[in-house]
């Protein structure tokens, strides 16, 4: 039976946080979900469709991107430490940084 430790390796860990970043940038590109989340994060209420593209895009790159394990470094730390899943909260803390790095190229 495998233990606690052995189920919340840094291994998985990395892989959980991915997933939940894939499934968190994903969520964006549904329709009228950035428009969403630009009037709640940016209170941008319009952008052009040529910059929504460009933006799906570039969030689709960042979905499919590696994880960038110094950026995740205090999450993948702290569920080691604690050998427990990685908190939604934080996680999505992290995801929402890189998001808001990405979309700021276009509200400039």
């Amino acid at each position: 039976m495998p233990t606690l430790e052995s189920i919340w390796n840094t291994d998985r860990i990395i892989e959980h946080i991915s997933e939940q970043r894939v499934t968190s940038i994903k969520s964006l590109l549904k329709p009228d979900a950035l428009a969403t989340y630009l009037e709640d994060k940016f209170e941008v209420f319009a952008i052009s469709a040529v910059r929504t593209e460009f933006l799906k895009r570039d969030l689709t790159s960042l979905a499919e991107s590696p994880l960038d394990l110094v950026h995740y470094a205090t999450t993948i730390k702290q569920a080691k430490e604690l050998a427990l899943e990685p908190e939604a909260n934080m996680t999505q803390e992290f995801i929402d940084a890189e998001v808001r790095l990405v979309i700021q190229k276009y509200l400039a």
